[in-house]
């Protein structure tokens, strides 16, 4: 049986929910941190001239505060990424799950998407249009924060009410952020609106720390 580390980096935020009052994660989905090589014809593997992000950031970017201001006891359990199609991945997960402090789980994704080889379709272009795709896992949406600049997405990140996820994108750069919880009574309740509004809080904060 796989272990906690390697259930994480299987599963896309969009399609995981965390059952964290018992310290289990159900997590489905392909793998984001595998690797690919592809012949000079193909996906580029490397960045364009005119990609602003030549990298996924490292998951030091994201600040402590963002961090530490929803997960108690904070531990960063998952840092990885590599080479994808066309684009460059790092995930960054922090939980409070095993600790004394409520269950709670920060997820944050970096996707830089690159100009393809052919110099057809841009990393900007690309990664807008990631991020439209993704509009139908948004069941809950909300209206996402201004400051998370034109077509982010905001609302649950899977079929369970206590997670929510934002996304935005700046410029080639896409972050997904997805913050999960279960209901603690020393914290209060965890629902689907405090879910979506600590993982804009954070995604906010990660937006003006980029």
């Amino acid at each position: 049986m796989r272990g906690p580390e390697s259930l994480w980096r299987s599963a896309p935020p969009a399609s995981r929910w965390a059952a964290a009052g018992v310290g289990v994660l159900v997590l489905t989905g392909a793998s984001l941190m595998a690797g690919q090589v592809f012949e000079e014809s193909g996906p580029s593997a490397v960045a364009g001239p005119d990609d602003r992000y030549t990298a996924a950031p490292d998951c030091a970017s994201v600040p402590e505060e963002a961090v530490g201001g929803l997960v108690d006891e904070a531990a960063l359990d998952t840092s990885g990424g590599g080479p994808m199609d066309d684009s460059d991945a790092v995930r960054c997960a922090w939980t409070s799950v095993g600790t004394g402090a409520a269950p709670r789980t920060l997820q944050v994704d970096f996707r830089a998407y690159f100009t393809d080889a052919a110099g057809d379709t841009s990393g900007a272009s690309a990664a807008a249009d990631a991020v439209a795709g993704l509009e139908p896992f948004q069941r809950g949406s909300a209206a996402a924060p201004a400051a998370l600049g034109e077509g982010a997405l905001l609302g649950r990140a899977g079929p369970a009410g206590t997670s929510g996820e934002a996304v935005f994108r700046d410029a080639n750069l896409v972050v997904r952020v997805v913050y999960v919880g279960a209901a603690d009574p020393g914290a209060g309740a965890m629902d689907e609106g405090r879910a979506r509004d600590g993982a804009a809080q954070a995604a906010e904060a990660i937006a003006e720390a980029l």
